[in-house]
């Protein structure tokens, strides 16, 4: 019998777009003017964001709460102070209410990163820059664990099967498709399509495509 769980799918074609000369952005919860019921954050999760940005263009990220605010390229690099964070690098921002900063875009062609903020006071926390490589294929590889999340990337050769089993029963999942396709859980997910589940101890997926990527973020939910 197949397992019954309370769960979201969030289509591509679905989420908030802004276009600026700039900038675009394709928002999957709710963000500025984007406001719907079913776009609720999940759990701490309340702002997951695809972000292109034009070259020699900068974007202002204002916010309105303490937040944990994580970057991660994914064509190209972008500048945060400073420095560059590159593909197969994260950066973890720590962010009070009212705060600004600022990513840039340096170079001659567009880049594209995700936003991905949680609401939490990050007790502890600092920014930091996290390295990480695609040398396996077919596994999950761990971005960052603390109390707000625990975050893992993977990239998969077709037709490959996978498990993760939670830490925690309690807590609920997060996933975003980057690139290809997957049945997740007996759904069927592509480029840009998220799901949440909740009620759950495990999960499975199978890629569909080749070089599929996807995002898998564990969060609390009480």
């Amino acid at each position: 019998m197949i397992k019954q769980n309370p769960a979201q799918i969030y289509l591509a074609t679905a989420r908030g777009q802004w276009q600026t000369q700039g900038y675009n952005c394709w928002s999957t919860f709710n963000f500025g003017n984007y406001q719907e019921e079913s776009k609720k954050a999940f759990g701490s999760l309340f702002l997951f964001n695809y972000r292109i940005v034009a070259p020699k263009q900068t974007v202002t990220i204002v916010t309105q709460k303490d937040s944990l605010h994580y970057i991660l390229p994914l064509y190209g690099g972008i500048q945060y102070q400073v420095k560059l964070i590159a593909t197969e690098q994260i950066q973890q921002i720590v962010s009070n209410k009212g705060t600004t900063f600022e990513l840039s875009n340096p170079f001659d062609e567009n880049v594209s990163f995700l936003q991905i903020s949680f609401n939490t006071n990050a007790f502890g926390l600092e920014n930091d820059l996290a390295e990480f490589d695609f040398e396996k294929k077919n596994k999950l590889i761990s971005l960052f664990k603390n109390n707000t999340a625990s975050t893992y990337i993977a990239q998969f050769d077709g037709r490959k099967e996978a498990y993760y089993q939670l830490k925690n029963k309690e807590n609920g999942i997060f996933v975003y498709i980057i690139n290809g396709a997957f049945e997740f859980e007996n759904r069927l997910l592509e480029t840009g399509d998220a799901l949440s589940l909740k009620e759950i101890e495990d999960v499975e997926w199978e890629s569909l495509s080749e070089n599929a990527m996807l995002l898998l973020i564990e969060i609390p939910l009480v």
